[in-house]
């Protein structure tokens, strides 16, 4: 059993000389999409090789694990090799769930240490992301990028519109997402006791009493869900 520790050394617990690595998400289906978007073509080089530079350009991590759709497992390192990644540490098979798939990087990755855990699908990321991301870790074990909601937010049903909901305080949540690694590992462990299930992994360890620290995402850190949100991407690109 992974020995955990105590809340109150988390956030104090030296980051600088810590071991940092990438823990990158992409074993999505794209149902909405109509195919695996990881794999989509984006300015010439799939989805997938755009999130994995950031890491690989970041002098902080020392490697990463790809998460990737089972059935996808061979396509997905050739096309890592035939880019030329070094830092790669392993691509394993995704779950059913995000959930499962995180669980599944966490088991690849050493015991110790510091992790970014980002959803592959949001390619504009950037290496200067990740060393500010893993710099705002060490104040709690636990960051997220985020953008405070500018939007006015309706509730609805069906095509009626019900109410607005208040926006205030309100954030929308990004990744890259930062953390301790026996703090993420000891909140799915927890979510998995509890057979609880979420899309963002700052709500599993809030459920352990943690508040992760929010930092300013930038808007063009897009996430690609349809098609016409590739072509946002390649005019940012």
């Amino acid at each position: 059993m992974r020995r955990t520790l105590p809340r109150e050394r988390l956030s104090t617990r030296a980051l600088g000389h810590s071991p940092k690595y990438g823990l990158i998400v992409a074993a999505g289906q794209g149902h909405r999409f109509g195919g695996y978007k990881q794999l989509a073509q984006l300015a010439g080089k799939p989805v997938l090789i755009h999130s994995v530079r950031a890491f690989e350009r970041c002098p902080q991590i020392l490697g990463f694990v790809v998460v990737a759709p089972a059935r996808r497992l061979g396509v997905v390192r050739r096309m890592l090799r035939s880019h030329g990644v070094r830092k790669l540490l392993r691509v394993v098979p995704g779950g059913e769930i995000r959930a499962d798939s995180v669980r599944a990087g966490l088991a690849a990755l050493p015991a110790q240490g510091f992790v970014a855990v980002h959803d592959a699908v949001r390619p504009l990321v950037h290496a200067g992301m990740l060393t500010k991301g893993f710099r705002a870790c060490r104040e709690r074990g636990a960051a997220t990028y985020g953008c405070p909601v500018t939007d006015t937010l309706k509730r609805v049903n069906g095509k009626d519109v019900l109410a607005t909901v208040d926006r205030t305080g309100l954030l929308a949540v990004q990744t890259p997402q930062f953390f301790n690694l026996e703090l993420l590992r000891r909140a799915h462990e927890s979510a998995l006791r509890s057979r609880l299930d979420a899309t963002d992994d700052c709500e599993l360890v809030e459920r352990l009493g943690v508040r992760p620290v929010w930092i300013p995402g930038p808007r063009t850190n897009l996430k690609l869900t349809t098609a016409d949100d590739l072509n946002v991407m390649k005019t940012l690109l």
